[in-house]
């Protein structure tokens, strides 16, 4: 399962939940000459990246749509063209990038509700059948891999409930796709969405839609104006369509950077990398546990693409601070009450066999200071077998 890339051994280890490493293939086209965004060069570029993105969201039928932004841009863009302000949205709260889709439709005055689980829990299939038998919604918003609790929802199984309601399920992808396994035909979606910096593998600055048939003829048939220009996916469709149109200027080098990137997961083929990613996290899962430190995810719940767990109470901005001073290994701090008392470490994109060893070793060398009874070599023992 190991995966040859072209990283700088010197550079720091990036290990935060996004933005990620990036392979040295897609460094070099960010210095790349100018070049014009309607010139032929880049028209042929965008088409090819168009092309690419129905092979990563794994569709043949689907509209693709990649905008110059960020997840936010892709995820803001989808609430406001295709709900108008007499529909209803749900929201399954399972961390805080869900609980943002439902900051966005109070921006727009569109109502919605929110279908809270705790944090570190799964959106319960159940559950949300239960709420949609009693209650009507237009859209349902689903977060893959919610990176704040690092939840990784069964979202077929939540898709196929609100489909089977008659709703717009919406997937929010943004750290899962390229990472996690996903056939947009298959699933059944109206909407999944993403962004270039994550389990894709490249820099920071282009959010990625797909869009069903249902969802485009909702957007082309919809009754009021989308009170938006930049976000307005109807003026973004026929530039998707041909983009030698205009609609804005694009960040020219994040795009053709994306497309480099999008290359590369071809050339490892889909299904390898997210075999490689389920390894990669089960050696992380793997070498914690070996620890004695626990989860903030449940069990089978647990992310592909990031992992949040607890260390001693008070201790999690040290160890951090020290992974990255001592190991040259960044990571994240837990989220909100848990900011000093959990760490979060994204292994997605180009991480493979080599950081995620620094990381654990790391790791275990810090605690071993704080805990005696964890021998070295402990960790390596825990994943040597995985990651054989």
């Amino acid at each position: 399962m190991s995966k040859e890339n072209n990283i700088d051994p010197y550079d720091s280890f990036l290990m935060v939940p996004g933005p990620t490493i990036v392979d040295s293939r897609v460094r070099n086209v960010m210095s790349n000459n100018q070049m014009g965004h309607l010139s032929e060069e880049f028209t042929e570029d965008f088409v090819k990246l168009l092309e690419l993105s129905k092979k990563l969201f794994g569709t043949k039928n689907a509209s693709p749509f990649v905008i110059t932004g960020s997840g936010t841009i892709a995820m803001e863009a989808t609430v406001l063209s295709l709900l108008e302000k007499n529909n209803t949205g749900l929201i399954l709260d399972t961390g805080y990038f869900a609980q943002r889709f439902g900051q966005m439709l109070d921006c727009y005055s569109i109502n919605s509700n929110t279908l809270p689980f705790d944090f570190g829990s799964h959106a319960d299939p159940d559950v949300l059948k239960s709420e949609l038998n009693k209650n009507n919604y237009d859209a349902v918003f689903i977060t893959h891999v919610d990176t704040s609790s690092t939840v990784m929802n069964n979202i077929s199984d939540l898709v196929k409930v609100v489909k089977d309601s008659g709703s717009l399920a919406i997937v929010d992808s943004v750290c899962g796709v390229g990472g996690c396994e996903l056939y947009f035909d298959k699933l059944g979606a109206d909407v999944v969405l993403t962004t270039s910096q994550k389990a894709i593998g490249s820099v920071p600055g282009a959010g990625l839609m797909m869009l069903s048939q249902n969802a485009i003829d909702l957007l082309e048939n919809r009754k009021s104006i989308i009170p938006s220009y930049y976000l307005n996916l109807k003026k973004w469709k026929v530039h998707m369509d041909n983009p030698k149109t205009y609609v804005a200027t694009p960040a020219i080098q994040v795009m053709v950077a994306l497309k480099t990137a999008l290359e590369i997961i071809m050339e490892e083929g889909l299904e390898n990398r997210w075999n490689r990613h389920k390894k990669v996290a089960q050696a992380v899962h793997a070498g914690i546990d070996s620890l004695g430190l626990d989860f903030v995810a449940e069990e089978n719940y647990r992310a592909y693409t990031v992992t949040g767990f607890h260390v001693p109470k008070g201790k999690a901005i040290s160890i951090q601070s020290e992974l990255k001073s001592r190991f040259n290994v960044e990571v994240a701090s837990g989220f909100g009450d848990m900011k000093n008392d959990s760490i979060r470490v994204g292994h997605m994109a180009n991480i493979g066999h080599n950081e995620v060893g620094r990381f654990l070793n790391g790791l275990e060398s810090i605690l071993s200071e704080y805990d005696n009874t964890i021998k070295k070599g402990t960790v390596v023992d825990a994943i040597s077998q995985i990651l054989k």
